[in-house]
C-alpha cells in the first residue's frame, strides 16, 4: 500500500519509517494516520507510479481483491507460477 495520503485540502501526508508517524509540510510533529483522518479526512491514496488519487476506501477494497485473487491463483497454480 502507498505511504502517501492526500487530505481534502490537497496536502500530502507521508510516512516516516523511523517514527511510524505521518508528516506534512505544514506540520513538524508527526501524527498517526487516524489523527490525520479525523482532523483532515477523508483521505485519498496516491497511486504508486502515477499522480492519480484514489479514495482510501476504494483503494483498500482494490488491494483486498488483489490479495484474494493472488492467494487463489497461488492455491490453484502454485506460487512459482504467479510470482
Amino acid at each position: 500500500m502507498s505511504t502517501q495520503y492526500v487530505d481534502r485540502d490537497g496536502d500530502t501526508w507521508s510516512l516516516d519509517a523511523d517514527s511510524g508517524q505521518y508528516f506534512c509540510h505544514h506540520f513538524y510533529d508527526g501524527r498517526t494516520l487516524d489523527d490525520v483522518r479525523s482532523a483532515f479526512g477523508p483521505l485519498a491514496v496516491r497511486e504508486e507510479g502515477s499522480d492519480r488519487l484514489i479514495p482510501e476506501e476504494e483503494y483498500r477494497t482494490e488491494t483486498l481483491l488483489r490479495r484474494i485473487i493472488r492467494e487463489e491463483l497461488d492455491r490453484r497454480l502454485g506460487p512459482e507460477v504467479t510470482a
